[in-house]
């Protein structure tokens, strides 16, 4: 490898592992500095929530939209406009005088994020060719994901602390600063699919029915089922079958055909929402038991969820070993049976102090899940077209973020975390209903047998 050529490598990695420490350190910072900001802007907790949801929820419905948008302008673009909507996002959220200009930010922070998101991750592929550069890449891209929890949960604190709420916007406009003039000057201009009219009707369809979809999961775990939810939830069945009639007939499709037709890369999907549900449904589980059996404070949760973030950068070590020394397929199987290992000793362990159960249930299955995820990426990604790889990989996160809050819904659900009084055992079955989960995907990594080699490449198609 020549050196300029491990310098680009360097540069791009760089590029990637600062956009997403930055996207994910905010959730985070954003979410300890709620209790601020109702007390400063005098919002109720019901209301309060929003600052959240609708920032999930512009994110979840413009996704796929996003990812067309980085094929068609290219990801130095892309990259681009989604730093610098970030950064003025975050501005005026931390200038903002009431709680309506904060929640718009956010609704602009997430749109922002739908470029950023798909964007970030596809340098990978774009950029870096297959084999070890690309699996260290990707072994950063699970190691920054702990960090960036780390530093969210330590530093937003402390910059929480001493510089109110609106210091939890502010720190991200030298940083998108810094990243913006990082894509600028090191990313080159590559050919794109700009010579292609987007599919407006089917943008609209797949916009609507994916906030309807998320919203609808997100309103069930509050409030369980009601005319509201069914209501949200039909309406996402309803556009999602219309987008599929959009896309059948256009001649430039939002996601092409090909693309999802694909064994490995439908396989992926699946499998990712189910590792995701249970990551959704372990954070909300964990925190619950905690606070409410185990008599924690807050903070103190906090600090206690501190193993799950180091052994997700433990798992950015492992994966990129296994795409090196073992099949996909072979990986896969195997960080699933790990996750549920830690699954099924959550369930068992209930009742235990938090140093038998919580705390070596969730490093179980943070080595679990976060290897899987890695490693269904890539191979998912890998065989895809350079004009593929922006709304594939929006795809593949969109399934994150269903499967994130199918598990925290369903663990809700059946948890009923509005009685009064938990109990140990009442963990059990929601424990054992995310370990099905992860059973239903390896059993589909079994069946359907889409033939992977080393390094996530496909045999066949």
């Amino acid at each position: 490898m020549e050196a300029s050529d491990a310098r680009h490598h360097r540069r791009v990695i760089a590029l990637m592992a600062l956009t997403k420490l930055i996207l994910t350190a905010d959730f985070a910072i954003v979410s300890l500095a709620l209790p601020s900001i109702g007390r400063d802007l005098g919002v109720s907790p019901a209301v309060l929530g929003w600052v959240v949801t609708a920032n999930t929820l512009a994110l979840a419905g413009t996704l796929i939209v996003g990812g067309k948008l980085v094929d068609r302008y290219g990801h130095r673009r892309a990259l681009a406009v989604g730093l610098a909507l970030f950064g003025a996002a975050s501005l005026a959220a931390g200038l903002a005088p009431g709680f309506a200009l904060v929640l718009a930010a956010r609704v602009a922070q997430g749109l922002a994020v739908a470029l950023l998101s798909p964007g970030a991750f596809a340098l990978i592929t774009a950029f870096l060719p297959d084999g070890p550069i690309r699996h260290r890449a990707l072994g950063i891209f699970g190691i920054t994901q702990g960090l960036s929890l780390i530093i969210g949960l330590l530093v937003g604190g402390w910059i929480v602390s001493t510089f109110g709420w609106r210091g939890a916007f502010f720190v991200n406009v030298p940083l998108m600063g810094i990243a913006l003039s990082m894509a600028l000057a090191w990313l080159p201009k590559v050919a794109t699919t700009r010579g292609e009219a987007i599919d407006g009707a089917g943008a609209i369809a797949a916009t609507i029915a994916m906030t309807l979809l998320v919203g609808g999961i997100a309103l069930l775990g509050r409030i369980g089922v009601s005319p509201a939810t069914l209501g949200m939830l039909a309406g996402a069945g309803v556009m999602i079958a219309m987008f599929v009639a959009i896309e059948r007939r256009v001649a430039a499709p939002l996601v092409p055909g090909a693309l999802i037709r694909r064994p490995m890369f439908a396989l992926s999907a699946f499998t990712l929402t189910l590792f995701m549900s249970a990551v959704g449904g372990l954070l909300v589980l964990s925190q619950l038991y905690m606070q409410r059996v185990l008599g924690f404070a807050p903070a103190l949760a906090g600090l206690a969820a501190m193993p799950y973030a180091l052994a997700v950068i433990a798992a950015g070590q492992l994966a990129p070993t296994l795409l090196a020394r073992a099949p996909a397929r072979a990986a896969v199987l195997g960080a699933g049976l790990i996750n549920l290992a830690g699954l099924t000793w959550l369930a068992m362990s209930m009742g235990q102090p938090y140093a038998t159960s919580i705390a070596p249930g969730m490093v179980i299955c943070a080595l679990g899940s976060v290897t899987a995820f890695i490693v269904m990426m890539q191979a998912a990604t890998a065989p895809l077209a350079p004009r593929e790889q922006g709304v594939g990989t929006a795809l593949l996160f969109t399934a994150q973020q269903v499967g994130t809050g199918l598990g925290a819904t369903v663990t809700m659900v059946l948890l009923d975390p509005g009685a009064k009084v938990l109990a140990a055992d009442d963990f059990t079955i929601p424990f054992l209903a995310l370990a099905g989960g992860i059973v239903v995907a390896l059993a589909a990594v079994l069946i359907t047998r889409p033939t992977i080699a080393a390094g996530g490449q496909l045999k066949r198609t």
